[in-house]
């Protein structure tokens, strides 16, 4: 038996997080993987066509089904299982036309401090 290399890639798929709204999708593919593929993946998740997926990755529409996902820059040495890579999705409309995309924060910033007493424990009302 060899000894493991150092420097082989220990992950042999590619870890990626999908998102649309409110939405996320963790799911980890080959690169080899091709688009209609990965459709295919997200479809079967959501119980859509895979038809009406419309993918971006880095504000590139990735819009050749047959290819593989290495060919547009989707590849293992990216998107680990710590920093998955970030695609996002939107759906055809009836009308032909898609979705306007539109990523919601986990997280929205407060533009409101609690009052120094609250965070003290301490009560505001006290007598």
């Amino acid at each position: 038996m060899q000894p493991l290399s150092l420097t082989a890639n220990t992950y042999s798929d590619c870890y990626l997080q999908i998102r649309r709204g409110k939405q996320t999708i963790f799911t980890d593919v080959a690169e080899t993987t091709t688009l209609l593929e990965l459709k295919q993946i997200i479809a079967n998740i959501l119980k859509i066509n895979p038809e009406i997926i419309r993918l971006t990755y880095k504000g590139q529409i990735l819009d050749i089904d047959g290819k593989h996902l290495h060919e547009y820059g989707i590849i293992t040495k990216e998107g680990r299982p710590q920093t998955p890579l970030q695609l996002e999705f939107v759906l055809q409309l009836d009308d032909g036309t898609y979705e306007s995309e539109e990523i919601i924060p986990y997280t929205a910033e407060s533009n409101t401090r609690p009052d120094d007493s609250q965070q003290m424990g301490i009560p505001i009302d006290s007598k």
